[in-house]
Parts: C-alpha cells; sequence; structure tokens
C-alpha cells in the first residue's frame, strides 16, 4: 500500500464497511462482504485500467476513453440482459403459475451482468 493512497484507501473502507453493514447487518458475514469490496477497490485502483490523478487524493481514478468505451459496452450489456431477464421470467412466471417478482431478480442479475462484463472487458483489453 503507498502512502500517497491513503486518503481512498481510508474512504473506501468506510464505504466498504457502510455497504457491508446496510445489507447484511452487523455481523461476521458483513465483514466478509466488507473486505471482498475493499478488496475490489484495491484492485481498481491497482489494475492500470484507470489514470490516477493524485490532485483530487479522495477520487483519484479518471476513465480515459478506453474506459469509457469499456463503460458503454458494459452498459448496454447491462440494458439487454436486464430486459431480456424481466420479460422471460414474467414468461415464466405466467406460464408456470409461479409467483416472484420478476423486476428484483431482473434488476439483481442485470448489476450483476453489467459488473462482469466490464471486469472481463477490462481484463481482455
Amino acid at each position: 500500500m503507498k502512502r500517497e493512497f491513503l486518503p481512498y484507501y481510508i474512504s473506501r473502507l468506510i464505504l466498504s464497511s457502510i455497504f457491508g453493514i446496510l445489507v447484511l447487518g452487523f455481523n461476521w458475514k458483513a465483514l466478509i462482504l466488507t473486505l471482498v469490496l475493499f478488496g475490489l477497490f484495491l484492485l481498481y485502483l491497482h489494475s492500470g485500467w484507470f489514470s490516477v490523478d493524485l490532485t483530487n487524493p479522495w477520487l483519484p481514478l479518471r476513465r480515459d476513453s478506453r474506459g469509457q468505451l469499456i463503460q458503454r459496452r458494459a452498459l448496454i450489456i447491462l440494458i439487454v440482459v436486464g430486459v431480456f431477464t424481466y420479460f422471460s421470467l414474467r414468461q415464466l412466471s405466467n406460464i408456470f403459475g409461479l409467483s416472484f417478482i420478476s423486476g428484483n431478480i431482473a434488476f439483481a442479475i442485470a448489476i450483476i451482468a453489467y459488473f462482469t462484463s466490464q471486469f472481463l472487458l477490462f481484463i481482455k483489453a
């Protein structure tokens, strides 16, 4: 860990902790989620996928044109997967008489598809 990134580390640890506690409550599972999220923030900082601007130590990551194109592709994947999942689950619930909230499931799957596709596109490029 580098000393010049200390404000970023602190802010992302606090953000990860708050998110973990809000999602899972105050228990050991929240600690695991906090560590995973903080690890992902560290991966983003030290991966070389983003340019680092130390003039703003709390928000040092900047997207270049390549990062913006990857983000745009990931957003398109999010929309396509979300809409397809939503309508597919609505049809399945109507056909089989299942009762589940297809909007919430489709939203969660779309978010997972966004982050997965963004991660894979950054690795590939």
